[in-house]
């Protein structure tokens, strides 16, 4: 709990001007506000840099006449000589920030010129600020006046803090720098962030220079997508160049990973004829994010040749990888076509690992697929745990989605499904996890099943 978070009390006519300094702290935290006031009143007359802390405090008082005092007394209390107390009360500055009662644009408009002149000082004796402070810290030092090589090294430093908001500052602070070999130098630091966000704009910046052509080929290779997406939609006359290259990494029998799924997505950018050739041979490859990217590449050209793109989708749900499963679960999701049904529960049956990602298909097939399937595993024999959690959040999804359904069941499915809900007492054995269907199929499933003449 903070100190404000405590509250002292004293008798109501006592002098405060004869309380110790650290009475007087505890009583401007009173429940009563004359008390309050009185406490802020004294801090504020004797002037003491220690007093900083609980004034800051009290300025979010949510008494008028305390506000004011407070703030008044702040200013008083502006001092060259008092940085290193501002600098102690660093938290109780976090909670001006954070709690503003009533408007303080006034009181804040004059720390922040008077704290970022001593802004050395201050982050001197700053205790341990967070993120949020550490960057507010800059933002103060970064709003100061400085010669363009200052600039320059202040640019450079929080770029290489790789925080994002830090970064962003930054970036928009170039425009200050009046040289551009100053400018181009910054905008260089940010394409070495981690963050592809930053990176992404520094291009963008980068790109509308005379050199924009040899930039774009440097950074093909990024790790980020979206930077090398950039980067190739820039590219003059080096297409052929670069496609070599990606070759090259993707030929090289101990290429890193990254490295190959760069080049592999280069490629398919560049619409060389080699990248669908170059994506057959990855989909075997034991790294996710190649094997991944290698999926999406032949699924496309699959829906661009239209040709038999449920296949591709089966191949893509036998993958032993979530990460790769999830392609064909989303182009689903999207509106593409499914794969063959008897396939897919196949699948799924034969491979239960696979059969929240076939459920999750079958969501957009007819409604008397997926229960049909959940009817199949339940006659299986024993679910894992997070199966059986579920196949009994299917059950229940079912029959909501049920409300809204016109969809008659074919011949085979009213066959399957009788057979099988004639089955259902034994799926339901105290052998079965207690959490799987407690209290029997909800009666409405019955009632579905009656209602379309299943059974």
């Amino acid at each position: 709990m903070k100190w404000w978070n405590w509250r002292s009390e004293v008798a109501p006519n006592a002098d405060v001007s004869a309380l110790a300094f650290e009475a007087l702290v505890n009583l401007s935290c009173s429940y009563d506000g004359f008390q309050r006031e009185a406490a802020v009143a004294e801090l504020v007359r004797r002037t003491d840099p220690r007093g900083i802390a609980p004034l800051l405090v009290r300025t979010g008082d949510w008494v008028a006449q305390v506000r004011l005092s407070a703030q008044q007394g702040l200013v008083r209390l502006m001092r060259d000589e008092f940085v290193a107390h501002w600098a102690n009360a660093l938290p109780e500055l976090a909670y001006v920030y954070r709690v503003q009662r009533a408007d303080l644009g006034e009181l804040i408009a004059a720390i922040e010129p008077f704290l970022g002149r001593n802004i050395d000082a201050f982050e001197q004796h700053a205790r341990e600020p967070d993120h949020a402070m550490q960057r507010w810290m800059f933002a103060l030092r970064l709003a100061q006046p400085h010669a363009e090589t200052g600039l320059r090294d202040i640019l450079c430093h929080g770029l290489r803090s790789n925080e994002l908001l830090t970064s962003q500052l930054c970036l928009k602070a170039v425009a200050r720098l009046a040289d551009p070999a100053q400018r181009r130098e910054v905008l260089e630091a940010a394409l070495r962030s981690h963050l592809p966000r930053v990176r992404s704009a520094a291009l963008r910046e980068l790109l509308e220079g005379a050199d924009g052509s040899s930039i774009a080929r440097a950074m093909c290779f990024d790790r980020s997508a979206a930077v090398r997406a950039l980067a190739v939609g820039m590219l003059a006359f080096e297409q052929a160049e670069v496609a070599a290259r990606a070759k090259e990494i993707l030929r090289t029998p101990s290429g890193e990973a990254r490295q190959c799924v760069a080049a592999l997505h280069v490629l398919s950018l560049l619409k060389d004829p080699d990248a669908i050739t170059e994506a057959r041979v990855r989909t075997a490859s034991p790294v996710v994010p190649l094997r991944r990217l290698a999926r999406l590449l032949l699924l496309a050209a699959a829906q661009a040749g239209r040709e038999d793109v449920g296949a591709q989708l089966l191949d893509i749900l036998a993958d032993a990888s979530p990460q790769v499963r999830r392609i064909a679960v989303e182009h689903v999701r999207r509106g593409g076509p499914l794969p063959e049904v008897g396939a897919l529960m196949h699948l799924g049956l034969t491979r239960r690992e696979l059969a929240r990602d076939v459920l999750a298909i079958l969501g957009h097939a007819s409604p008397w697929d997926r229960l049909l399937f959940v009817f199949e595993l339940m006659e299986g024999g024993t679910l894992s745990s997070e199966l059986d959690r579920t196949i009994t959040n299917e059950v229940h999804v079912w029959v909501e989605a049920m409300g809204n359904c016109y969809v008659q069941p074919s011949s085979p499915q009213r066959v399957r499904l009788a057979r099988l809900w004639d089955r259902r007492a034994r799926w339901l054995s105290a052998e079965r996890p207690s959490g799987h269907l407690s209290d029997g199929f909800p009666p409405l499933v019955e009632y579905h099943l009656r209602a379309f003449e299943v059974i």
